[in-house]
């Protein structure tokens, strides 16, 4: 494992290794103020490592960005909710968070996320909300649908069907860019090192980049150029607030699979005509900014969903490669690693962090255990959202995890070994 131990400059931070905190959706916010809490920050701070890297959950700029995650049955037990970055509460909570990791000398970047048509009008009835004079879900690009398909399940909640959006105006545009300008100097105030914006998985930025759901005829619609220039003016707006080299920004490549003609992967039922080309040009206009690092998804990410020994996604090999030679920065991959296929990675040069979800969730240790060659703590997906402290904060390091009867631990080597059908070792 020594490529991912190798030193890296990010921005204007020296990390120590390549090993990244994927940001995760936990949905475990107070129910009241949308804000971290205690257990929030104990959580970030079991997996802090001196100048080592963490992104956060997905965090709310605005309530318009929110939404009500009930497809979730711990979020529809609990009434748990993911958290924001818009009032004085929540900067206070995330401030928590950002002390305990300073305290064990972690670096944490905040992402950003509007989540645009995902958003319901739900989020209006939260205490916090309602009857307040704000703008509210859900809006897109376009008055684009979410509609029923094998791909997405049933529109939006499963068992209810999406609002359709509405369009955002060009000075709504504008307003929204505010939003995230405030959310970035929220973040700074919260004590965080920098902030990464997603821009990926079929969120807001993504409906404007994807002509599926985009259908403007306005300067923000047609063209890729024109597609992308919300990235753009996003992108530079909260450069002139933190930095280049305090920001990062995640993008969700795509491809048209050539033996189904559909596309390799889909969120939230958003769709492109052209993804190549599309992430593409937004990835060489990302060069003009000299960010921090541009985190990448690979599509293999939405088929991780059996058991680890006899999950086909681990053994897929990378999509994303040809975009190494498009990219100036510095590069993060993210979904469907193991610790094999990640030092691989860096060593072909493809990437230069691997950033780690589900396995750095279970092993709050997980530098260390792929240092040391240890097996990992097998991850638990029905507390991935909301809930308590279980599959949050109880998952043991190395130490107690030999002796811990709750989790069952595997061996590095075994993570995607015993597949029900024959497949080749990774390939890059």
């Amino acid at each position: 494992m020594t490529n991912l131990f190798t030193a890296l400059q990010l921005g204007r931070y020296q990390l120590q290794h390549r090993i990244v905190l994927a940001p995760m959706t936990r949905i475990r916010a107070n129910r009241e103020t949308l804000a971290p809490t205690a257990l929030t920050a104990t959580y970030y701070a079991q997996r802090a490592t001196p100048d080592g890297l963490l992104i956060t959950e997905a965090t709310h700029i605005s309530p318009e960005a929110t939404p009500v995650w009930t497809i979730y049955p711990n979020v529809r037990k609990y009434g748990d909710h993911v958290p924001g970055i818009w009032t004085d509460a929540q900067v206070a909570g995330w401030r928590q968070v950002t002390d305990a990791v300073h305290a064990k000398g972690g670096l944490i970047f905040c992402q950003l996320l509007h989540t645009g048509r995902v958003a319901q009008p739900d989020i209006g009835q939260h205490p916090l909300i309602h009857g307040a004079q704000v703008p509210l879900p859900p809006v897109s690009a376009s008055a684009t649908a979410i509609e029923a398909s094998a791909e997405v399940g049933n529109q939006y909640n499963w068992d209810v069907a999406a609002t359709p959006p509405r369009a955002l105006s060009a000075t709504e545009i504008q307003r929204v860019i505010r939003d995230y300008q405030r959310a970035a100097e929220n973040a700074l105030a919260a004590g965080f090192d920098g902030i990464e914006l997603h821009a990926a998985h079929g969120y807001l930025i993504d409906q404007f980049l994807c002509d599926g759901v985009n259908v403007r005829s306005d300067n923000y619609g047609g063209t890729i150029e024109n597609r992308c220039r919300f990235l753009v003016e996003v992108v530079a707006a909260l450069a002139a607030v933190v930095g280049a080299d305090r920001l990062g920004v995640r993008l969700s490549p795509l491809a048209i699979d050539p033996d189904t003609g559909k596309q390799t992967q889909t969120y939230f039922g958003v769709t492109c005509s052209d993804p190549v080309a599309l992430h593409a040009h937004a990835i060489q206009a990302l060069n003009q900014f000299k960010l921090a690092y541009l985190m990448l998804t690979e599509p293999r990410v939405g088929g991780l969903s059996a058991a680890p020994e006899e999950e086909e996604a681990y053994v897929h090999p990378l999509r994303n490669v040809h975009y190494r030679d498009l990219y100036e920065g510095t590069l993060i991959g993210a979904g469907g690693f193991t610790p094999n296929t990640a030092k691989d990675a860096i060593a072909a040069g493809v990437y230069d962090l691997i950033a780690f979800g589900r396995w750095f969730l279970s092993n709050p240790d997980l530098p260390d255990r792929l240092r040391q060659g240890h097996p990992l703590t097998v991850y638990d997906r029905s507390t991935f959202y909301g809930g308590t402290e279980i599959g949050y904060t109880d998952y043991p390091t190395w130490e107690n995890a030999q002796h811990h009867p709750k989790y069952r631990l595997l061996a590095q080597q075994q993570i995607g070994a015993t597949l029900k059908t024959a497949r080749p070792t990774a390939k890059l």
